[in-house]
């Protein structure tokens, strides 16, 4: 843990418990047992537990790249994010993943506190740390603590919660793909520890909830396309790496190929990039020129020189085709890497079911994949495209159905035997107003003799739906 220099925290009581759990851990890295400093950060903890606890447990958890306490997620101040990250990342490097705190403590000698944080600390040496930590707090009988287990930590969420942590990291992660290209633009170099924060989360919450997560990418900035894209593509790619079982650290590389695919287009000018009507030949040659001045621009970026080497071929390659035909023209016959070509199926899919100034026509989710199946073996990787397909289901979620019934729905979930959609209802001026959702694939309990066949499907955009302002 990095020592701050300076800590805002208000009076809430999450936030000095916070603080004290900072100070502690810090403070007792580099004093012994009786310093006054040691002695001071102890008692400050001891009392911020106690003033949470009255008769129950202080719990904190550590999940998908958030602090819970007592079960919710602790929300902080601007300012404190470098302490919370500073937390976060304690516990991710010990696989922490719970620590609850009984009224008991306050019967605890400073001795056994002080040595539970010094065993945290130490945790980190071994090859399970939370088993090992685990252990050893059963063998000294500490009743006033509990390490918890994975399976005792995941905090109960409802549905707009997770609906609101999935808008979170969006834009999280829009945010830090923007912050780069604008420093880059501007002072010629960036750092990517937010960007690499925001794919964590990501493959945190994929991990979780990996149908709920697919859907992500239904969440757009419709005022900033190419940030957008850039989020999209590395959500669909992190699905795709992680269905064909990709780990986690090539996950981490492949996520922020994702957001850094189109770090060229800085260069272009903006009128080219907006620009309603088709382009010039000499206009679609310049943006031919972004997969190489993506390359010259993640070269800027703050980072170690493995990292920026496992991310930079992947940008390149993201319009070649798997038959090497697209740009930029290459001269070699080898095959294309695993990242170049995830990130290009996912490029292409984002690319052709999204709303662009220049296209009269935006294809439907299941229209996308069905042209694209038809690439398979020479435009896309015969394999991904394939196992990419499966994984979105024959209609992917977003995609706006129109029913024999009249009804309009969007698909909200699909797989494993549900295909989930949320129905429209126009209202009298008939503005599209959220209504129940339904299974195609079970009964509907409130209209059991309905038999919904799908008519015909459609991109959303294409009648004015943000599928997000009804998924999200």
């Amino acid at each position: 843990m990095s020592n701050e220099s300076e800590v805002s925290m208000s009076s809430n009581p999450g936030e000095i418990l916070f603080r004290a759990l900072y100070r502690l851990l810090h403070t007792i890295r580099i004093h012994a047992d009786n310093n006054e400093l040691i002695t001071s950060c102890l008692v400050e903890f001891r009392s911020a537990v106690m003033q949470l606890s009255g008769e129950g447990d202080v719990t904190i958890l550590s999940s998908q790249a958030r602090l819970y306490l007592q079960g919710e997620r602790f929300n902080y101040q601007k300012q404190n994010i470098k302490l919370v990250h500073s937390l976060l990342d304690f516990f991710k490097n010990r696989r922490l993943q719970g620590i609850s705190f009984h009224s008991t403590i306050k019967n605890a000698s400073a001795t056994e506190i002080l040595w539970f944080f010094r065993l945290i600390i130490r945790s980190g040496i071994h090859e399970e740390p939370s088993d090992w930590l685990i252990k050893e707090v059963e063998k000294a009988r500490l009743s006033w603590v509990t390490v918890l287990k994975e399976s005792e930590l995941k905090p109960k969420r409802s549905d707009q919660e997770r609906k609101q942590e999935a808008r979170d990291i969006y834009f999280h992660a829009l945010g830090s793909v923007a912050d780069v290209a604008q420093k880059i633009s501007q002072q010629g170099a960036a750092g990517i520890r937010q960007a690499k924060r925001a794919v964590q989360a990501m493959i945190e919450f994929l991990g979780n909830d990996l149908t709920f997560f697919q859907g992500l990418s239904v969440i757009r900035d419709y005022d900033d396309y190419t940030y957008s894209h850039s989020v999209n593509v590395a959500v669909l790619a992190l699905c795709l790496g992680h269905r064909i079982g990709l780990p986690p650290m090539s996950l981490q590389h492949l996520g922020l190929c994702g957001l850094f695919h189109d770090l060229g287009k800085v260069e272009i000018p903006r009128e080219i990039i907006t620009k309603p009507q088709a382009l010039t030949e000499e206009e679609r040659n310049v943006v031919k020129k972004h997969p190489l001045a993506s390359v010259q621009q993640i070269l800027k970026l703050q980072t170690s020189s493995e990292l920026t080497a496992r991310i930079i071929l992947a940008p390149f390659e993201h319009h070649l085709q798997y038959d090497l035909n697209g740009y930029p023209e290459v001269f070699f016959k080898k095959t294309l890497s695993l990242f170049g070509r995830i990130i290009r199926i996912a490029d292409v899919y984002d690319a052709i079911t999204s709303s662009r100034p220049y296209r009269s026509a935006i294809l439907s989710p299941d229209c996308a994949l069905a042209l694209m199946l038809q690439g398979s073996g020479k435009e896309y990787d015969p394999i991904l495209i394939k196992v990419f397909a499966q994984m979105l289901g024959a209609y992917p979620v977003g995609t706006l159905m129109q029913f024999n019934t009249g009804e309009l729905g969007l698909v909200a979930e699909t797989g494993n035997r549900r295909l989930q959609v949320v129905l429209l209802d126009k209202d009298a001026s008939g503005i599209c107003q959220q209504g129940r959702k339904v299974d195609l694939y079970q009964k509907d309990p409130l209209n059991p003799s309905c038999r919904r066949a799908i008519v015909r499907t459609a991109n959303p955009l294409t009648y004015g739906i943000r599928a997000a302002d009804f998924l999200f």
